[in-house]
């Protein structure tokens, strides 16, 4: 059971119809430490993670004179706490010692609108801090493990900082790489070719970025060359939901990114600010613009960010824990038939992190009642 008041580690509530009667948001802790598997230490055109930078950690201030309640801001003069930063890269020549393998690369995202932190700074520029950040190119930054790894660290690293551990279970502990430890599980989920399917994601910290679905063939190595030949196209509008399947739900027009992404795969941007303004141009409550800069505009209207899964937020740098973002994604017709592992990866920006988790899957030829993941 899901407490009252949501830790941090090492819960990952997610909403659930099947929690209804049984806690009264409809979150449940039964997928464990899920939320924990990913790869720390990632930056774009690197050869491998480091397993420990998490990233540039900024401070901004009002600009003189504006109001602090709807104030536009401006980074902090002067010396002040950047950590692995300003817009320093992982690897390459001007990357701090030790540098990870790799020549790094420059951003293909500029555009602010396909941002989702600090997105009025230019890009590229000094104040430009997230700018070596997955997401600033979506895929070209490496992994650990394409199905993520306990604790996001490299094996034999151990514990690390800012979320990057795992409390040991008789499954998994800190280091373990998904795609060798994680058995297949027979999910009982048909998806046949030509249909479209609903899937979905929750968040637990909100570090920005966009996500992307890919396909492996499960007797392939899960790996970023096999998924990234197999991506799957998310079509029509994305959903926000909240309380799980049957829950209140509304739709909008998702970003989507194609262009500037490794193999082509199509990304949609992460639609819940951590940092945005309301209409009436303050600042949300609970925003973190003095730490990440201006955001985004947010799909729905809330009453700010909710640490307790009771609302119907869609912003925040913490959950919302009750809130679900669902797309469709078309399966190929051509796909061949058989056993495959669903991929679903997460690229993030205000963090040097990526989040992956992998599902098994049967293809097939005929239809059958469409199954939630």
């Amino acid at each position: 059971k899901v407490p009252e008041k949501v830790p941090f580690e090492p819960w990952c509530p997610i909403p659930s119809r099947s929690a209804a009667g049984q806690d009264h948001r409809n979150l449940t802790g039964s997928n464990g430490e899920a939320c924990f598997w990913f790869s720390n230490g990632c930056a774009i055109g690197c050869d491998a993670c480091d397993g420990s930078t998490r990233g540039p950690i900024p401070t901004f201030v009002c600009v003189d004179g504006q109001s602090p309640d709807s104030c536009e801001v401006r980074p902090t003069p002067g010396p002040h706490h950047i950590e692995f930063g300003p817009q320093a890269p992982i690897c390459g020549p001007n990357a701090p010692a030790p540098a990870a393998p790799g020549k790094s690369m420059n951003a293909t995202i500029c555009d602010p609108r396909q941002r989702t932190v600090n997105t009025a700074a230019k890009c590229g520029s000094p104040e430009d801090y997230f700018f070596y950040s997955p997401w600033r190119a979506p895929g070209f930054a490496p992994v650990i493990d394409s199905c993520g790894v306990a604790g996001g660290r490299i094996p034999g690293q151990g514990p690390g900082g800012f979320g990057a551990e795992y409390v040991e279970t008789k499954h998994a502990k800190v280091g373990d790489l998904g795609s060798k430890v994680l058995k297949p599980l027979s999910t009982g989920v048909e998806w046949a070719r030509g249909l479209e399917y609903e899937v979905a994601w929750t968040l637990q910290a909100n570090h920005g970025g966009g996500y992307s679905y890919r396909l492996c063939p499960a007797s392939s190595n899960l790996d970023e060359d096999c998924f990234n030949s197999h991506p799957l196209m998310m079509v029509g509008q994305s959903a926000l939901r909240w309380g799980g399947l049957g829950g209140h739900t509304i739709y909008f027009d998702p970003v989507t990114v194609t262009e500037g992404t490794r193999a082509g795969v199509m990304w949609r941007k992460n639609p819940v600010p951590r940092s945005w303004k309301t209409k009436q141009g303050k600042w949300g409550q609970g925003s973190n613009h003095l730490q990440v800069g201006m955001g985004f505009e947010p799909v729905c209207e809330d009453q700010g960010m909710d640490l307790t899964g009771t609302q119907r937020s869609c912003t925040g740098m913490w959950g919302p824990y009750n809130l679900e973002i669902v797309d469709k994604v078309l399966i190929p017709k051509e796909l061949p038939l058989g056993e495959w592992v669903l991929n679903w990866r997460m690229d993030q920006e205000e963090s040097n992190q990526i989040w992956q988790s992998c599902a098994d899957i049967s293809i097939t030829s005929t239809d059958s009642r469409p199954t939630f993941i």
